[in-house]
């Protein structure tokens, strides 16, 4: 079968390989992948900036149809079952996290994708345990994004507890601001401010209007500050959810959040450290809620609201390429070309 697979360490080092179909122990599914979604992190790992254990087949965010069950599960998934699924391959499960329902985090953690064979490819096998039934009437489109849409609801509903607010700041408006601002809509918040650059101006800040933000804010052309604090009348916003991984935004967004105001931290950083204004978080009595992947209680939830979430969700899939045009594909996402690409598996 076709795969793309990281051969070796190092930067690059990423290609289109010729690999078995994928043998499945007893407690596995082996599913033919429809899609899979490029994702900030396959960019980091062709950059090696994220750990890794090459060779791998990449990929994390994916959906298909199951092809084999493993004689221990077979109660549970039959033969064209459609399927989304976490990425928490070597989970312990007897560990405090993973008994408290915290698999994505556990120390023993293999993930799809970096440290084990992904979703890139004709076919992969999977725990069972990491499935999901995709329900009726959810189109493969839709279903493509549930891993990050997942991600959203751990980070604002789980993680960030979020529900009374009257107003959140998002900084960032690719994918995770994106369905932020779905969440931030879908949980009644009055006012809801998306802010972005000059690259979100023509295609991600009319998208945002549509997810449900009230204003957009083009931080090189505007003075974000001036705007928040005139929406909020002068005190900052209830919520900021930081989903840009800028220094600048950071920065910024912490000034911006009310006095006994929430934090939600989203999007990863691309140098290990950068400098905050520390006691800005003292003085300001501030929660913040940090968070990072999805744990299963996630994808039920999000599973649970997809539906009713489907038109926004499949606006957000700017673009599906077969798996020749990668390339394309890495070069568009880094460029911020679009907001979510998926690679048709099957094209």
């Amino acid at each position: 079968m076709k795969a793309l697979v990281k051969y070796a360490s190092g930067i690059g080092n990423v290609g289109v390989r010729d690999v078995p179909i994928p043998e499945i122990a007893a407690d596995e599914i082996l599913i033919k992948i429809k899609y899979c979604g490029i994702c900030g992190t396959d960019l980091h790992i062709y950059a090696d900036e994220y750990p890794n254990t090459p060779p791998v087949i990449m990929g994390h965010e994916y959906c298909g149809t199951v092809v084999k069950v493993g004689e221990a599960v077979r109660d549970e998934w039959s033969v064209g079952d459609r399927v989304v699924g976490e990425l928490h391959t070597g989970a312990c499960g007897t560990c405090e996290l993973c008994q408290a329902g915290k698999p994505h985090i556990c120390d023993s953690k293999l993930a799809l994708g970096s440290k084990y064979n992904g979703a890139f490819a004709e076919y992969m096998s999977l725990p069972a345990w990491l499935a999901h039934h995709l329900p009726d009437g959810i189109s493969w489109e839709v279903a493509g994004v549930t891993e990050p849409f997942a991600i959203t609801t751990h980070c604002l509903i789980e993680r960030g507890q979020m529900g009374n607010e009257r107003s959140v700041l998002i900084s960032g408006a690719a994918t995770m601001g994106l369905m932020s601002a779905i969440w931030a809509s879908r949980l009644g918040i009055k006012t809801i401010i998306v802010s972005g650059t000059d690259t979100d101006q023509d295609m991600r800040f009319p998208l945002a209007k549509e997810m449900g933000a009230t204003h957009v804010v083009n931080v090189q052309r505007e003075n974000l500050r001036d705007i928040v604090m005139d929406l909020t009348n002068g005190v900052g916003v209830d919520t900021w959810i930081e989903c840009s991984g800028s220094g600048a935004a950071i920065k910024s967004g912490l000034q911006l959040v009310r006095k006994t105001g929430k934090v939600v931290l989203i999007g990863l950083i691309g140098p290990e450290t950068i400098p905050i204004p520390w006691n800005t978080l003292h003085y300001k009595e501030l929660d913040i809620a940090a968070c990072f992947s999805s744990p299963p209680s996630s994808w039920q939830k999000a599973l649970a609201v997809e539906g009713d979430e489907a038109p926004k969700l499949r606006q957000l899939v700017t673009e599906i390429i077969p798996l020749e045009d990668w390339e394309r594909g890495f070069d568009m996402m880094r460029k911020g070309i679009g907001v979510k690409i998926l690679v048709d598996m099957e094209a």
